[in-house]
């Protein structure tokens, strides 16, 4: 669960790492500028809501581990119920009926 976590912040870092290296150079023309803020703003308003594609990418991974996690210990809860049942069967036989 926590290699899961850990792999959903780091892609979420490494999304979130185009967005900062658009800053606008101060060496540039002021033209320039206007053109590169201009293409900034405009590449940026598909990305308006990024954060919210970060918190429902995580709690859709938060769901699906629960899921899994869940589903794991149910399994091994079987397991263990299967076994007892077996060990209550054999030690019937072993000891006879009790009435």
């Amino acid at each position: 669960m926590r290699r899961i976590l850990a792999a959903a912040l780091l892609a979420g870092g490494l999304w979130a790492a185009p967005a900062a290296a658009q800053e606008t150079p101060a060496s540039a023309p002021s033209g320039a500028v206007e053109q590169v803020t201009s293409f900034a703003a405009g590449s940026n308003e598909g990305m308006k809501y990024r954060h919210l594609w970060l918190a429902y990418g995580a709690i859709w991974l938060l769901v699906f581990g629960f899921v899994w996690r869940t589903w794991r210990r149910q399994r091994d809860t079987d397991t263990e119920l299967e076994d007892l049942r077996r060990r209550l069967v054999a030690l019937e036989g072993r000891d006879g009926p009790g009435d």
